[in-house]
């Protein structure tokens, strides 16, 4: 295999473990206090953003790849979110 294919697997999978631990960082803060949880939220939203245009500056199918992974991490924890939402463990 190419060495860039195994450069973007490496980068593709520090973006979903990334992303995955800021989100679920997040879904904890939001958890104890509303507005430091939107706070965290915006921070890790902007690093992504930066994150994204540092891969559209590689690539264009870096960028693309990225953009698709922060949606459905953000997907999944809205998801996640509502569910605990509706359960009654955040209020």
């Amino acid at each position: 295999m190419d060495i860039n294919i195994w450069m973007y697997i490496a980068v593709f999978a520090a973006q979903v473990i990334g992303g995955a631990i800021a989100l679920a960082v997040f879904s904890s803060i939001h958890m104890n206090n509303r507005t430091k949880g939107f706070v965290s939220l915006a921070i890790i939203i902007l690093g992504m953003i930066y994150s994204v245009f540092q891969g559209f500056t590689l690539s264009q199918t870096m960028g693309i790849g990225m953009t698709f992974i922060y949606l459905f991490l953000f997907a999944v924890t809205y998801f996640i979110q509502r569910r605990k939402k509706e359960s009654g463990i955040i209020s």
